[in-house]
């Protein structure tokens, strides 16, 4: 029998990088949104948007090409921010 979200769990699969890539980015956009006050969450949704944020980039480092080419851009943050 085949969970349908299995998926979801499995970093070698093709959806999971997207779903992942999809969830971090609707973080970030209501981020973006409530800096500008464009929406106006309460402090239960600001601690569930950064949760929903902070798990998806931790499923998509465990992606093993994801989570190599994270590290590489993470490792020359420091020297883009000196310039």
């Amino acid at each position: 029998m085949r969970i349908p979200l299995s998926s979801m769990h499995n970093p070698q699969s093709s959806r999971y990088t997207a779903y992942y890539s999809v969830v971090l980015v609707a973080a970030t956009a209501t981020v973006f949104f409530t800096m500008f006050k464009v929406i106006h969450p309460n402090i239960l949704q600001d601690a569930g948007t950064f949760f929903e944020g902070f798990f998806s980039l931790f499923m998509l480092g465990r992606n093993d090409a994801v989570g190599k080419a994270l590290m590489v851009h993470l490792s020359s943050l420091p020297a883009a921010i000196r310039r």
